[in-house]
């Protein structure tokens, strides 16, 4: 393997790799793998192709959490319009400079609660997938975030939540619950890549009301 780049600032610790065999490259934040694509950018890991399936091909997508873009990348390149949300700029950077994130993907340095709170903009799918090594932030689980997600999604729009963990782990009943403290049931879907599981919780923001 050969080392691309690293980075460090205290909470974060990535590297970027190249494998020599088949010149795929890997994202990691410590020992959490977030990101695998082959020469051309493409994803190799499930839990993204299977958030790709459950944004159900929206034509618009707020993505939450970039780290080497391969979700965006995904998107963009089927001609979905992408708006990547991270709280570090650096990630942005990785992305273009390692893993071929296309320059029509729009790259915001925000916190992600701060741009839920102050965006007007509402998507027609939104994906969450904001991690400090496999844990999600506890400032991102706060009891306005179901109601942040769902004000930013268009008619009919779904949110799909990415949760390193299994189905019946506390983070996934709790989104479950501020899901459903919002009215809107969600449902699961079990992902796994080799020896790592992750859940996906998605949830259907409301219909548009007839007039």
């Amino acid at each position: 393997m050969k080392m691309l780049a690293h980075r460090e600032d205290g909470v974060r610790r990535v590297r970027v790799i190249e494998r020599r065999h088949d010149s795929s490259r890997l994202y990691y934040d410590g020992s959490a793998l977030y990101t695998h694509v082959d020469a051309r950018g493409c994803n190799l890991l499930q839990y993204i192709n299977s958030m790709d399936d459950a944004l159900g091909g929206a034509p618009d997508v707020l993505l939450l959490g970039t780290a080497g873009g391969a979700l965006a990348t995904l998107l963009s390149r089927r001609g979905v319009a992408v708006t990547a949300v991270d709280d570090w700029a650096i990630a942005f950077e990785i992305a273009r400079s390692w893993f071929q994130l296309p320059a029509d993907v729009r790259c915001v340095h925000a916190d992600a609660l701060d741009f839920l709170r102050t965006t007007t903009v509402r998507w027609s799918a939104i994906a969450v997938d904001v991690f400090h090594g496999i844990e999600i932030p506890e400032a991102v689980l706060t009891a306005e975030i179901a109601a942040l997600l769902l004000g930013a999604l268009k008619p009919g729009g779904v949110i799909v939540w990415n949760v390193a963990d299994h189905p019946k782990s506390w983070t996934v009943r709790w989104i479950r619950q501020a899901f459903a403290a919002e009215g809107r049931p969600s449902t699961l879907v079990s992902v796994h890549d080799d020896d790592l599981g992750n859940t996906l919780v998605v949830c259907r923001g409301p219909a548009a009301v007839p007039v």
